[in-house]
């Protein structure tokens, strides 16, 4: 085994966790955010909706690079100074929770309307008709584009190197440039193909767990 295996492999273990902290944090923000949202969408109240619709588009229509960037390097302008990981963390999330909270409205309002209407018979409330009947429903149908959503964020948690955080890819791209120049190239191609099978391996069974669950909704 050459010399520069071991350093490396050591280097890109810590990009490794980083990536896999990032991709935590946005997937349980951007859930957490994207539930209250997508719910708040399905209210009666006009302004409301309106207040929440104009976040999801704002966020859905950016892309998340373009986000990063405003949020690592426009902020400070303004006094607003964060590090490199709470900008990535921040920027996904944002994009995740909007996209997120398209995905409950939609799971929400493909719940049949008259378990509602039961449910109000009944004399539940809008919040008990939601938690007790109608989100119950609705996480069935929800389920599968919410992996393929955190598939989406884990493979988008790479746009963090564009501002320096120090995840799998950046750490790949500092480990090619040392060894370039300590004794030429010939690195960039397995060291690239390690950070390929990462996320191929992290990836696949999730979207492949997608596609079942889709066939199984069928």
């Amino acid at each position: 085994m050459p010399a520069w295996v071991s350093p490396v492999a050591s280097y890109l273990a810590g990009g490794l966790r980083t990536t896999a902290l990032l991709a935590v944090v946005s997937i349980v923000a951007s859930v957490v955010v994207g539930i209250l949202l997508g719910t708040l969408l399905t209210l009666p109240s006009r302004a409301v909706r309106a207040v929440v619709r104009v976040y999801v588009e704002i966020w859905r229509g950016l892309p998340i690079i373009i986000i990063l960037f405003f949020i690592f390097f426009v902020l400070p302008i303004i006094g607003i100074r964060v590090d490199t990981f709470v900008a990535a963390a921040v920027g996904l999330s944002l994009w995740g929770s909007a996209n997120m909270a398209e995905v409950v409205r939609g799971a929400v309002q493909s719940v049949p309307r008259g378990q509602a209407e039961a449910a109000s018979a009944l004399g539940f409330s809008w919040p008990s008709r939601m938690i007790h009947v109608i989100l119950p429903q609705a996480a069935r149908r929800a389920l599968p584009p919410l992996i393929g959503l955190v598939v989406n964020l884990t493979q988008q948690t790479s746009l963090a190197a564009v501002i320096g955080l120090l995840d799998i890819l950046e750490a790949s791209q500092r480990s090619i440039e040392r060894l370039t120049l300590a004794g030429g190239g010939g690195h960039a191609v397995p060291i690239l193909t390690a950070v390929l099978l990462v996320f191929f391996i992290i990836c696949l069974p999730l979207t492949l767990l997608s596609r079942w669950f889709e066939r199984r909704l069928q």
